[in-house]
């Protein structure tokens, strides 16, 4: 059968109505939708969100209308180290200032990356992977925020507040998007590198003009002031981002990895991202892949060292944002509609139906007879959603629908650090969970 005929749609509705639970089913769903007539109310009602073991953290953060996730994870992340070093109840640093800069290395890149690909046919699939993939726009990846803030610093909120378009992007980047795509192809007509710097340099001109309207102007120098738990009065006074970034954090990222679960690839093996970053200067991506056994076990780990990890998923998966619950039993949709056979994560990852789409912050994990049932989940998407903001992950979700996550390279296993000791393997740069690392939201 290579085209749909009567006859076959005969078959099909034989077979619908053969079956008088149909009915009933597509009644409910007509009235309340696909998700809520598949709710399974007896598993949400097992997440209790009380956990075991907790890292002490504060109050939410919210990214609202934008795909800033990569960098609202980074910073919780390290609030919690300066939360702790300074005796402080609540901190929060700057996502705008991170933001601005991030927004004028996009641009940046995008050029550079039309220039190198200047020459090639416009349906080349070279070119259309740079128009896609790295035109200026919300999400991004762990090594862009470390990158964003090993060039520039970092601030505290205080300093450098949300805007309306830091909160609701979409209208800067219409515009942006529009200049950008122009001067690309000015450069691709351009007959020589000095018109080519020429309509670089205009084009950053001007990005440079709409950011700092929609954002605006970074902090250049600022005074840190706050009072800590005990009400004592501290300051700091005339410091810039980059002293700031030294003086607090100092080298609390330098050792820090990225470790991947890939079962299509070996386990205990080095792969290269060549050119995966906003920061066209940035060396390549090296990333490790492990089982997810090793992954929950490093988790564990820097969970008992009182630290988060930021960690990257598909977050659409099996989830309620309103309760905040990621689980795989949570919709019986086998039941409600058809029953579609698992697919291996293999499988998921090859025809693009799951890959890493959302960071956030594993923060506490519930285990019960020497093995981990749920983790507590910090998201960046206010307290109106999950349980004050947080969520509660099933173990099976997150081994099923968790790709990345950020450790400190100390809690490796020997059997881990024999990978630095192989030959390196490069991603091929079309591959589906190479792209997909580009872009988290």
């Amino acid at each position: 059968m290579k085209q749909l005929n009567e006859e076959i749609f005969n078959e099909f509705e034989k077979e619908y109505d053969s079956d008088e639970k149909n009915r009933l089913i597509a009644n409910a769903i007509s009235n309340v939708g696909v998700f809520d007539a598949s709710y399974n109310q007896n598993v949400a009602n097992t997440h209790s969100f009380i956990f075991s073991n907790e890292v002490k953290t504060s109050e939410i953060t919210n990214q609202k209308k934008t795909g800033r996730c990569w960098l609202f994870a980074g910073l919780n992340m390290l609030r919690i180290k300066i939360e702790k070093d300074l005796n402080m109840e609540n901190f929060e640093f700057s996502q705008n200032y991170l933001y601005f800069y991030d927004n004028m290395e996009q641009a940046n890149n995008f050029i550079e990356k039309i220039i190198e690909t200047k020459d090639k046919p416009i349906t080349d699939r070279n070119v259309e992977r740079v128009f896609y993939n790295f035109i200026p726009e919300d999400g991004g990846y762990f090594e862009y925020f470390k990158g964003l803030i090993e060039k520039y610093g970092i601030v505290p909120k205080s300093v450098m507040s949300e805007t309306f378009s830091s909160e609701a992007s979409y209208e800067m980047f219409f515009e942006t998007s529009r200049l950008l795509s122009k001067a690309a192809m000015d450069i691709r007509k351009a007959k020589n590198e000095e018109e080519i710097n020429k309509i670089k340099k205009d084009a950053l001109s001007k990005s440079y003009n709409i950011f700092v309207k929609c954002l605006g102007k970074p902090v250049k120098n600022f005074d840190f002031i706050y009072y800590d738990k005990d009400g004592k009065y501290h300051e700091d006074l005339n410091l810039n981002p980059k002293e700031f970034y030294k003086k607090y954090l100092g080298d609390y990222l330098k050792d820090k990895i990225r470790v991947t679960n890939d079962p299509r690839n070996e386990y205990n093996r080095i792969y290269v991202q060549e050119d995966a970053n906003h920061l066209y200067e940035a060396l390549p991506f090296e990333v490790l892949n492990i089982s997810m056994d090793d992954m929950s076990n490093l988790i564990e780990k820097t969970i008992l060292d009182e630290k988060s990890v930021w960690f990257a998923c598909d977050v659409g998966q099996f989830m309620d944002r309103k309760s905040g619950i990621l689980d795989i039993d949570l919709y019986n949709f086998d039941e409600t509609l058809v029953k579609t056979e698992n697919f291996t994560k293999a499988e998921m990852i090859d025809s693009r139906f799951s890959l890493a789409t959302h960071a956030m912050n594993i923060t506490g994990f519930l285990k019960k007879n020497d093995k981990i049932e749920k983790w507590k989940v910090e998201n960046s998407w206010g307290d109106e959603n999950g349980k004050n903001g947080y969520f509660s992950m099933t173990d099976d979700w997150f081994r099923k629908f968790t790709y990345e996550a950020i450790i400190d390279k100390e809690y490796l296993s020997e059997e881990n650090l024999k990978a630095y000791k192989k030959e390196k393997i490069k991603y091929n740069i079309f591959d589906p969970l190479y792209l997909s690392m580009l872009k988290t939201k």
